[in-house]
């Protein structure tokens, strides 16, 4: 595994002692269109503070990690999510299977978060 994996995890165990775990549900993370993640991955969200974290570890043979950290824009449609960060490296969208009460978690959540530009890191 190389320093992005080993990063996200280490994040990943932060943030279930430090932070509020909000959830995990399936998904896919694009950048600019472009899909940074699998499909159908398992993908974890935390609440830190000032900021929703999301994070994901992949793969048995090929590892790849996602680390996700800042203020989102959050649309519920037809059951599913889409949360839009800004990043220095363009636009990250997060596309989630999500039920209304997990997505009612992350709106509200979202409208708590004061961190200006958000910060990436994925391996994979």
């Amino acid at each position: 595994m190389d320093e992005t994996v080993y990063e996200a995890l280490g994040k990943y165990v932060d943030s279930l002692s430090n932070s509020l775990h909000l959830g995990t549900a399936l998904g896919r993370v694009y950048l600019e269109g472009e899909p940074l993640t699998p499909a159908n991955v398992r993908l974890s969200f935390f609440f830190s503070g000032k900021s929703i974290e999301v994070s994901s570890l992949w793969g048995r043979k090929k590892h790849g990690a996602l680390y996700l950290k800042g203020s989102p824009k959050v649309r519920v449609l037809h059951g599913r999510v889409e949360m839009v960060f800004l990043t220095g490296k363009g636009r990250v969208t997060v596309l989630l299977k999500a039920d209304r009460g997990f997505a009612k978690v992350l709106l509200n959540t979202a409208l708590q978060c004061r961190e200006g530009v958000s910060s990436l890191r994925v391996r994979g």
